[in-house]
Order: C-alpha cells, then structure tokens, then sequence
C-alpha cells in the first residue's frame, strides 16, 4: 500500500496562530524579568515559531522601543540562558536562536554556558530538599568546595527573594514590573542593605496609602532601616511610636490654637522637648497653658519656658555615663545656664587671640600677605559703604569676585610658605553652633553636653584660682 506525505498548510499570517511558551519560563523567569524584555521575548519567540526573520528596527518600532533596548533585551536573555546570539559579519544582523529549557534540563548534553543560570536555580531546589535526600542525588555537575558552595546558596536565596518581591510589587500594582522598578528593588537590597521582609511590609503600607511608586515605597523602607528596623515587628514598633508622637503633636498644636500641620522645624522643637529634654507630655502641655495667655503664642516662647523650667531642677547636666572623665564629670554635677554662657565666651575670646598670634606669625614670615589684607578691608569698606539697589548690583559682583580671588591669592601663599591653606581662618570647637551654644534655628546645640563637662572644669578651676 502506498504511503501518503502529510504536511501543514504553509503560514500566511502568522497572528492568526498561537504561540506555545514553556511553563518553566513563566515560573523560572517571567517574575524577575523587566517587561520590556519579556516583550522582546515573546515577539521574538512567535516570529521564531513560524520561521519569520524580522529586523531589530521593525521589532523595536512594533514595541515602542529603541533599538539599543532590544539588543539589550537579547542580551539580558542570553546571559540567562534561553536564548544564543550568533554573531554575523559588521554588515549583518545577528541571529537569535531560542533554547529550549526542558531540554536544557533533561537532556542529554546540554551545553553549560546555555543553562548556567537554569543549572543554579536546579541546585537550589536541590539544596532545599537535601534533608530528605540521599547524597547520590546530589547533580554531578557540582564541583565546588563548602565555602563556594555555601555562597552559592546565599546568593540564590537572595536572588529568589528579589522574585519574590517583584511577583509582590506586580501583584500589588495590578501590572508587569519594569527594568528601572527591577533594578530599584535589588539595588534596596544589595547596596542599600534593606531586609527583603522590610521591604515586603513597606509595599502592603504604602498601597493602604494609595502610594503604588517604587521610589516612594524605597525611600519609606530606607527611613525605615535607617531607624534599625531589621523586622516587621521592627517597622510596626517604630510606626506605632510615630503615631504616639504625631498624636502629641496635634495635643501642642490644638494647645496653642495653631490651625496647621507640623512643620519639619516644628516636629524638630516638640522632639527636643521629649528626647532631648526628658519632659512628659503633660509636662509640655502645662507650658503651652502658659505660654497661651500671650498675645502672639509660638513654639519657641514654650521652648523658653521649659527651658526655664529644666534650669530650676538643675540646668544642664554632665554626662553621667562618661567612663573617661574627672571625678566631677561622673557626679553628674550641674552647670547653670550663665556658666555655660560665659564659658562660651571664653571658647570665642581664647580663639581670637589665637587667630591674633597666627596672623602675626605669618606676616613675619610672609610680608606679601600685608597687602593682601590691606587690599580686603578695602574692597570690605566698599561693600558695607554701598547702598541698596538694581544700580549697585554689578559693582557688589565686581567686589565679590576681587576678594575671592584674594582669597586664593592668600592660600597659595600660605602654602608656598609651608602653611595649612586653612590656618588664617577662625577654629571652631563646633561647626554646627561655631561655639555659641545655639543653632543658626535658635535651637540649644548638641554640643552643649559636651561642653557643660568642660564648663565645669573651667568654672570649678577659677573659683579656686
């Protein structure tokens, strides 16, 4: 009996057609792919399913890409083993070819620069079940030490965590994750040292908040870290205690008759009252009681108050806890505020004098520098002599720019004489307050504690003198 040749109808249009796609590729890849590669992917795969050669041009135009993410797409692809490029000649276009994963897998030789990647995640899982398993199963492709082993294994769970996130962030966005959204969240996790967990919570808070960015959930899991949270428990602790100190907040503001949320510099004051001052909210809110009998109540009127208020229980105090220190620092002594004031004064004036025998020291040395001074008080004089206005504006310019260029005229012969660029200008023991004990804020300086040890010493050794 003759045999019959079957065949298929040859393709005319090949969108009328479907496209098989393996499901180790939806589980394995699809996740932590970014969505302008998977659509590279796919395309690319239906045009290879019906033998069609299409050009980077017309693929990136089909898709609304640029040429460049195309091929960066193909790259991507072949470094996790699902596709090989075959170079061409300068004048060609490469060819792609699309491996197969279960063979990779199953097959008899697959080719191990192709299934690299697909080889790792086989171990992982192999890892996974290895209480259960006998050594023998362990694949003999696997030749490392216990060290590069164990790393291996350290890398992949992060890597399977990272999908986790992703499979979570689309889920929660209701679409395909992006290549920039992809790199933001590994970037939280390897370089910002973000815990995965932290990260997971910080997107279900921020879509109860209507907040679906991935910059806005970064930047809330980093503050987030920032403040020490390794743990969910962590984050819930600390959003609770912010929700404590937000309701102390509205107590002040309503307290004071304000009609208005919380500055920054605001919340900045209240904190210091809490933190930094010790003082309970009843105690805050007797204050504003106080201060609100005035015409014009604000935040730093209450300040003034319990700061008054912690000078009559003692001012302020050396550090305790000091392990190196005189016997007066650890009696925890306390130092009122015009001790702290005239030791202030006492910093500024030592430093004046200090500046005085520097600037003698190098006009001895450096005669130059006498008409260089000489040159910046005028141009100084010139500017605090000029009035106001549009006029005067080029010529103000003019000045600024002919004493900076002093300036530099002044380092270069610092340094060409042996000094420090630096050593005519004014030495602070804090740059923050430059030692007067306030911010430029009006707020007390954290250098204050520091101080009130040295002001002590100062005030104790003059008494004796």
């Amino acid at each position: 009996m003759a045999k019959r040749r079957l065949s298929l109808e040859e393709t005319k249009d090949l969108f009328l057609y479907s496209t098989e796609i393996e499901n180790l590729f939806i589980n394995e890849f699809l996740p932590a792919a970014p969505g302008d590669y998977v659509k590279v992917y796919l395309f690319g795969l239906m045009c290879a399913r019906h033998d069609q050669e299409i050009s980077t041009k017309k693929l990136a135009l089909i898709l609304g890409l640029s040429e460049q993410d195309v091929g960066e797409a193909w790259i991507y692809w072949e470094a996790k083993g699902l596709v090989r490029i075959e170079r061409g000649a300068a004048t060609e276009e490469n060819g792609i070819v699309f491996l197969s994963q279960i063979e990779a897998l199953y097959g008899r030789a697959p080719k191990a620069a192709a299934i690299e990647e697909t080889e790792e995640i086989a171990a992982d899982e192999e890892a996974d079940e290895a209480e259960t398993e006998d050594e023998a199963d362990i694949p003999l492709h696997i030749s490392m030490d216990n060290t590069e082993f164990d790393e291996v294994m350290n890398r992949k769970l992060v890597d399977r965590r990272l999908r986790g996130l992703y499979q979570k962030y689309q889920m929660t966005t209701g679409r395909t994750i992006s290549r920039q959204e992809t790199s933001r969240i590994e970037d939280a996790i390897k370089v910002y040292g973000i815990e995965p967990e932290i990260f997971d919570f910080a997107i279900d808070y921020c879509a109860d908040l209507g907040k679906f960015s991935i910059d806005y959930i970064f930047k809330v899991a980093l503050r987030w870290t920032e403040d020490g949270c390794r743990t969910v428990a962590d984050a819930k602790k600390l959003l609770d205690r912010h929700s404590r100190r937000n309701s102390w907040y509205r107590q002040v503001f309503k307290e004071l008759g304000f009609n208005r949320l919380p500055a920054p510099a605001d919340r900045e004051i209240m904190d210091r009252w809490f933190d930094g001052m010790g003082f309970s909210i009843e105690e805050v809110i007797d204050a504003c009681v106080a201060a609100a009998g005035r015409r014009d109540p604000n935040l730093r009127y209450v300040n003034k108050i319990l700061e008054n208020r912690r000078l009559e229980k003692g001012g302020v105090r050396v550090n305790a806890s000091a392990e190196s220190g005189t016997a007066a620092q650890k009696s925890d002594s306390p130092v009122s505020r015009k001790v702290l004031a005239d030791y202030f004064e006492y910093i500024r004036a030592t430093e004046e004098k200090a500046l005085e025998a520097r600037t003698e020291e190098v006009l001895a040395k450096v005669p130059e520098m006498k008409e260089l001074f000489a040159a910046e008080s005028g141009i100084s004089a010139r500017l605090l002599s000029m009035t106001p206005g549009r006029s005067s504006l080029d010529e103000r310019q003019s000045l600024r720019a002919e004493r900076l260029a002093i300036e530099e005229q002044k380092k270069q012969l610092l340094s060409e004489n042996g000094f420090p660029t630096d050593y005519l200008n004014r030495r602070y023991r804090c740059g923050i307050c430059r030692d007067s004990g306030y911010t430029d804020e009006g707020m007390v300086c954290s250098c204050c504690r520091e101080r009130a040890a040295e002001a002590y010493e100062w005030y104790t050794g003059k008494e004796k003198a």
